[in-house]
């Protein structure tokens, strides 16, 4: 992969961060104020006077953005309490007011206070570099942000970018830190990145945040033998199943998910019914990674009773601002970030696509959590204004390459019921324990667990036991007994009857509290031996 290419991938990542609007609130007011903090305690030690101790101490604890409060805080700590006049020294070395801070006299600043800072309160050249940069953020935080090794060398090797040379001291280090960022500011520039502010703090804000992503790829990369990070990142989840091969995984026929995938490529939108314990939320999952190729595609949301248009789509969230006063920001919701993400990732590549799994959807109140989404569910090519856009001439759109999984229990009918708006807009594909393709899940798990000794050879029962349940539970059908309460690693008896006290029963005294005389056709033991005679007949 060529660097440019890299650099698409870095820029669209840095894009999709910067588009949900939460650098300020994310990264850069707290780090304006740890700056300002950092500042005061300068002053007080280039005036001499008695404070300086309190006022570091606090700039360095207090919500800092490296870990100070372990050892390493707690070495340095000790170091400029216990010897005030050697830490008084190094202060005034990085800190110093001769001249203007230019990156030349930051290395030399570095290197002066690390002379007097002994290996033996702090080690390492990393650790070392990344106090250094803590007090540099007394100086010009947007200038000189905070350093940590580990979130650059991920960086440095996802990018391919040249590392610092080897043995290469504190000075060095954070110079070559800067260099990066400098060169991230001008790629992002070159591809039209709107940063809201455009300096070193902004680039490491944002090179921090998408760390996680890029390390996560790196971490795989590295632990599949003969797969590069080079090639690791053309094939972004190359360890993830192929559609025969899910289906084989979750015991489920290749001709079912061949059929969801046409009805999403038809629809971009489906819904999976049905009692709880059928996989619904789990295969939905599954499936959306298969199809989409990269877990970082898919995103997955909750919806509850609580839940509304504001958290979902977008909506004004309390801040405190740079200068103290409480205010409200504009927060996207995930429907929104989702919809930026496929836009920016069709950009690169057309093919891409991406998924928002919402599980339990119809706990929510559907027509005001989706308000005007309604209408794009149905018409994708269309652009509206959202109910929050502040620019009255932007629109918004949901892009083709973004799909919907729905999941929704049955057994509450208190919430089963879902308007017709949403009917029309979703398929409802039905996940039922009396029906294929789930019914015989639990036989076939059990059979390949019997087959792979890890359970005992007569353990079909279990499945004998559960089918008989839910023929008793006929009346009841939208809450019949799932699969997957019993499909556990190291099932055995003793297992099992935990289940069915502690799991099953407290579901169904629930289903049938209008009827308790019931309940009691509905012991294990009783169904067993009526699963036994039937299979013997």
């Amino acid at each position: 992969m060529s660097n440019s290419k890299r650099w698409d991938i870095y820029v669209s990542l840095a894009k999709i961060y910067l588009d949900t609007g939460n650098l300020e609130y994310d990264e850069y007011d707290y780090k304006m104020e740890i700056g300002s903090n950092t500042a005061s305690a300068r002053d007080s030690v280039l005036s001499e006077k008695s404070d300086w101790n309190r006022l570091l101490g606090d700039a360095l604890v207090k919500e800092h953005p490296i870990p100070w409060r372990g050892y390493t805080f707690r070495n340095f700590e000790k170091w400029y309490t216990d010897n005030p006049d050697d830490a008084l020294e190094a202060f005034r070395a990085i800190w110093t007011t001769e001249s203007e801070p230019d990156d030349e006299s930051i290395s030399e600043r570095i290197r002066a206070f690390c002379r007097i800072l002994s290996n033996d309160v702090i080690s390492g050249s990393g650790t070392r570099t990344t106090v250094a940069s803590a007090l540099l953020m007394g100086l010009n935080v947007e200038k000189y942000p905070p350093f940590r090794k580990g979130k650059f060398d991920d960086a440095y090797e996802f990018m391919e970018y040249d590392l610092p040379p080897k043995g290469a001291d504190e000075a060095t280090l954070y110079e070559h830190a800067l260099r990066f960022l400098d060169h991230f500011l001008a790629e992002a520039e070159k591809r039209g990145l709107a940063w809201p502010f455009r300096n070193r703090l902004a680039a490491q804000s944002v090179v921090w945040q998408i760390s996680d992503r890029v390390e996560k790829r790196l971490k795989e990369a590295k632990s599949k033998e003969g797969i590069s990070p080079k090639v690791r990142i053309e094939k972004s989840e190359g360890d993830l199943p192929s559609l025969p091969e899910l289906a084989d995984k979750l015991l489920l026929p290749l001709s079912f998910f061949r059929e969801v995938t046409t009805l999403l490529n038809e629809k971009r939108q489906v819904i999976f019914q049905g009692p709880p314990g059928t996989g619904k939320t789990y295969v939905a999952q599954e499936l959306a990674r298969c199809l989409a190729g990269s877990k970082d595609r898919v995103a997955l949301v909750q919806f509850h009773a609580s839940y509304a248009y504001e958290d979902f789509v977008q909506g004004f969230r309390p801040k405190v601002d740079r200068g103290g006063q409480a205010g409200f920001r504009l927060h996207d919701g995930p429907l929104v970030r989702a919809a930026r993400r496929a836009q920016v990732d069709t950009d690169a590549n057309p093919e891409a696509k991406h998924f928002l799994i919402i599980d339990e959807i119809n706990r929510g109140n559907i027509a005001k959590v989706f308000g005007e989404l309604y209408f794009l569910l149905e018409y994708r090519n269309e652009h509206i204004s959202l109910l929050y856009q502040q620019e009255p001439e932007e629109t918004f759109s949901l892009p083709d390459n973004l799909y919907f999984i729905g999941t929704m229990n049955t057994a509450d009918r208190s919430i089963a019921l879902v308007d017709l708006a949403l009917r029309r807009r979703f398929e409802f594909i039905s996940f039922h324990p009396d029906e294929e393709p789930v019914k015989s899940v639990l036989r076939k798990w059990l059979r390949k667990q019997i087959r792979d000794g890890k359970t005992p050879p007569d353990f079909e029962w279990v499945a004998d036991v559960v089918e008989e349940a839910n023929k008793q539970l006929v009346r009841h059908k939208h809450a019949a007994i799932g699969p997957s309460y019993f499909m556990k690693q190291g099932l055995s008896e003793q297992s099992v009857r935990r289940i069915w006290k502690y799991s099953v029963m407290p579901y169904l005294e629930e289903v049938l509290f209008e009827d308790e005389s019931e309940v009691d056709n509905f012991g294990l033991d009783k169904l067993r031996i009526k699963a036994d005679r039937a299979r013997n007949k």
